[in-house]
């Protein structure tokens, strides 16, 4: 019996140290598996936007598809895509925005479709400011719209800059209160090092501010959502799109709260 109890506590430790192990060091792959997405083909997109690039302050040259606003638009809108994506899932949304008038900016994130570097919570920082840059060299004023992951890039930047608004489609807290859901038997919070900790800052942002996501959402809790609305300068406007997941926000519903709150973004520039 005492054989057998020693037994089973060094397989449990065993097992324990696995996941200490597989989390440290396997990180990278469970927060960027889109960093294995290969470059998407420029026909494959439509003919409205070119391809240009951007350059980092670390001196990566990233891929970027790119439409100018029409005359009279006074906006620019920079899209930030989830984790497990590049530009192709989310081109429609763009070529709807585009349909409206508004210039559209999607930058493909270091490491991600062929790009160089490998990804990380400050590289996609620098990937959205390089990207920022481009777009405020228009004189247009910006909007940053994040999804899943992109919404902790978009955070981050519009502490930084005055953006004219600031959209986040699906956010999180941050990674780590992510992986304490599904985690809770591991230390995540110290083993954590890419943590885009979205709550902490999103008092520090100034711009008017749309959170949407769906109430059916498994990848993000709801929650997530909650908190952060909780946490931001008022006004700002919370959307919880009944049916909606993770990744049929926009479809659900979330196009048409998006457009109304561009349209009166404009109005006020």
């Amino acid at each position: 019996m005492v054989y057998l109890l020693t037994f089973a506590g060094a397989a449990i430790l065993l097992l324990y140290l696995s996941g200490l192990i597989a989390i440290y060091w396997l990180q990278g792959r469970l927060i960027y598996p889109g960093e294995r997405t290969t470059r998407a083909h420029p026909l494959d997109f439509d003919p409205r936007f070119v391809w240009t690039s951007v350059v980092t302050a670390d001196g990566l040259g990233l891929a970027c598809r790119y439409c100018p606003p029409v005359p009279d638009s006074p906006l620019c809108i920079l899209l930030l895509h989830g984790n497990g994506e590049d530009l192709r899932n989310r081109s429609a949304i763009a070529e709807r925005l585009v349909d409206e008038g508004y210039g559209v900016l999607q930058v493909e994130y270091r490491g991600f479709a062929g790009n160089p570097g490998r990804p990380s919570e400050q590289g996609l920082y620098s990937d959205g400011r390089a990207a920022l840059k481009l777009l405020e060299s228009t004189g247009r004023a910006v909007v940053i719209h994040g999804y899943s992951l992109g919404s902790g890039v978009a955070v981050q930047l519009a502490t930084e800059t005055r953006c004219a608004g600031l959209i986040l489609e699906a956010p999180f807290t941050s990674v780590v209160a992510v992986a304490k859901a599904r985690l809770s038997w591991l230390p995540v919070e110290r083993l954590t090092r890419d943590r885009y900790d979205s709550l902490s800052k999103i008092g520090r942002v100034r711009a008017p501010l749309l959170i949407y996501g769906g109430d059916e959402d498994l990848v993000i809790p709801p929650a997530h959502f909650e908190q952060l609305y909780a946490a931001a300068n008022k006004p700002s406007k919370f959307i919880l799109i009944r049916g909606a997941g993770h990744v049929d926000v926009w479809e659900s519903g979330g196009e048409r709260y998006v457009l109304e709150f561009l349209r009166t973004v404009a109005d006020q520039c």
